[in-house]
């Protein structure tokens, strides 16, 4: 792949994951005739849950400390005002890379009739590094953890790779040896993750899928803000999979968050003034990208979106204005944006450990 186009990619990743700073269609049928279904079982109050179980990968974030990171987590988790209710608690990790990137953590719900478990995962880290490696979409590798015509991002396919790779800082185990360990007749598991890690959680899900883990937990995905992460032939598995056994799949979207867009639907940012007017700049780069990734590879969602609906900022300034236009990328996508969305109570990052 040329230099230039690489250089692209980067620049457009570094502003649909510009939250820090605070082709296909996308729905019903892509491209292909795969018909992209809406799974049923959607429940706003349960989202409310996920997206703050998400929202709370980031606590502690720069922190290569598993145990403290757990600790902080286990801190906001005691919030009783959070749509979690006080009732969850961190049962495995965080699993850390070692140089911090990618982070997932499990968490429990035992205070009900029967025991609800949660796989969470984190998004990108804003280092340049990390960006690269995650946004890594012009290249598409096999799938390997089943057959068939498969594959996913290979940034995706890496940082899995990663997560999956990540122990318990207490008992060591991996995660898929931790559910192992786990006598769980068909309980709740939910997978859940936003931006970045919305995707991971889609991919994290396929592999749950794959090990055949749902003979033995009834599964939930709920992803916020995801990118797409594979082609045509892994939606397709997914949807097979998902509805074979019994499993939900919801991905909910802000409908002015530019992140959903990629990158099956690139063109839609700049055509639907995503999240406000697009700067003539940001409109070439995106193009670039679309141009390529459509004679080159090409990306579908799972599932149809739930869509959440938005906000506009108050602090931005005027839409349509060049300079604001960041402000308003980072807004949209931002994790309490959502949480409001979902009329759930937003995080307080400033709690400390």
């Amino acid at each position: 792949m040329p230099k230039s186009i690489k250089v692209i990619f980067i620049l457009i990743a570094i502003i649909v994951i510009s939250y820090q700073y605070s082709g296909c269609s996308d729905d019903l049928m892509g491209t292909g005739g795969v018909t992209t279904p809406m799974f049923g079982g959607y429940d706003l109050s349960e989202a409310g849950v996920m997206m703050t179980l998400s929202a709370l990968c980031y606590v502690a974030e720069g922190n290569t400390n598993a145990l403290q990171i757990r600790d902080s987590i286990n801190i906001q988790l005691a919030d009783s005002n959070y749509s979690t209710g006080g009732d969850w608690e961190v049962c495995w990790g965080p699993g850390v890379s070692p140089t911090g990137d990618n982070l997932l953590y499990m968490a429990v719900d035992s205070t009900g009739d029967s025991i609800r478990y949660a796989i969470c995962v984190r998004g990108t880290v804003f280092n340049f590094a990390n960006i690269v490696e995650d946004i890594e979409v012009w290249d598409m590798e096999k799938w390997p953890f089943s057959g068939g015509g498969d594959s996913v991002a290979l940034g995706s396919l890496k940082g899995l790779d990663t997560l999956l790779n990540t122990t318990d800082p207490l008992t060591f185990l991996s995660l898929q040896s931790y559910l192992n360990t786990l006598n769980a007749p068909k309980q709740k598991l939910f997978i859940t993750g936003h931006s970045l890690g919305g995707a991971m959680a889609t991919l994290i899900t396929k592999w749950f899928l794959d090990q055949g883990f749902t003979s033995r937990f009834k599964l939930e995905t709920y992803t916020f803000a995801a990118p797409t992460v594979g082609n045509i032939s892994f939606v397709g598995t997914y949807h097979s999979q998902m509805t074979a056994t019994g499993s939900e799949s919801h991905r909910c979207v802000n409908n002015k968050d530019v992140v959903p867009f990629a990158w099956a639907g690139l063109p839609e940012i700049i055509s639907g003034n995503i999240p406000t007017t697009v700067p003539p700049l940001v409109a070439a780069v995106i193009q670039t990208a679309h141009d390529y990734l459509k004679d080159s590879v090409v990306y579908k969602h799972v599932e149809t979106k739930q869509s959440l609906g938005s906000f506009d900022p108050l602090n931005c300034g005027a839409s349509g204005e060049d300079s604001t236009y960041f402000c308003w990328v980072g807004f949209e996508h931002a994790s309490n944006t959502y949480l409001r969305l979902l009329n759930a109570d937003t995080i307080n990052w400033n709690r400390r450990r």
